[in-house]
């Protein structure tokens, strides 16, 4: 059971001097409420009427937009909006970018919780974030699933444990996979996180799969 899904846009450099662009339109209108606002509809949409054909294009469209028109309202306590400091010897901060207004309260961060109301998703946040200079450029969507019962029941004597997440980075490096939990080797009962995942590079494009077998033919 999916208990939180967490979609990010997240680019490791700022504005290089293009900030009077940007700050016409923020990180919202730039990012979140297109590019995020798109891969939620996708991962949230009922299955659509046709996938193939001439009429799949109206079909997924229509169940995109079924599953926007179900998003709720949203509460402005559950947001977060910032902008970015500048770093010795990195870029400089927002506000220093000559080509950005004086005083300018322009977010080049914002994460917003958004809730869809239908059953399949009734109670799961959907946590969207997007923001430019951070530490690292991804983008992906994180479905982190419910605790195992014996993590609720507490019978790991304390020991940590993560969530285990399906994962759909969309780039860089495009790759799907999953994160469990298992017992590490050995006579321990201690918990080791490990990845179970498709590498589209190292798959399609990059000779012998990760086990050996040769990529599939063109």
């Amino acid at each position: 059971v999916c208990v939180c899904v967490c979609a990010s846009s997240q680019e490791d450099f700022g504005t290089q001097g293009r900030g009077g662009y940007f700050d016409n339109y923020g990180i919202i209108r730039d990012i979140l409420q297109n590019h995020l606002m798109q891969v939620l509809a996708l991962v949230a949409m009922e299955e659509p009427l046709d996938i193939l054909g001439a009429n799949a294009g109206d079909a997924i469209r229509d169940a995109k937009v079924a599953v926007l028109r179900q998003v709720r309202p949203i509460d402005l306590t559950e947001v977060v909006l910032g902008q970015y400091a500048g770093l010795p010897g990195g870029e400089a901060a927002y506000l220093e970018d000559p080509t950005v207004p004086e005083g300018s309260t322009t977010p080049t961060f914002a994460t917003v919780v958004l809730y869809v109301d239908n059953p399949r998703w009734l109670g799961v946040p959907f946590i969207m974030r997007a923001g430019k200079a951070l530490d690292e450029r991804k983008a992906e969507v994180r479905f982190q699933l419910r605790d195992p019962p014996a993590v609720r029941a507490g019978a790991l004597d304390g020991q940590p444990c993560p969530k285990n997440e399906l994962v759909f980075r969309l780039q860089p490096n495009e790759a799907v996979y999953f994160k469990s939990n298992i017992k590490a080797p050995g006579l321990s009962s201690e918990l080791q996180q490990v990845e179970l995942d498709l590498d589209y590079k190292t798959r399609f494009f990059s000779g012998p799969g990760p086990r050996g077998e040769p990529p599939p033919p063109d």
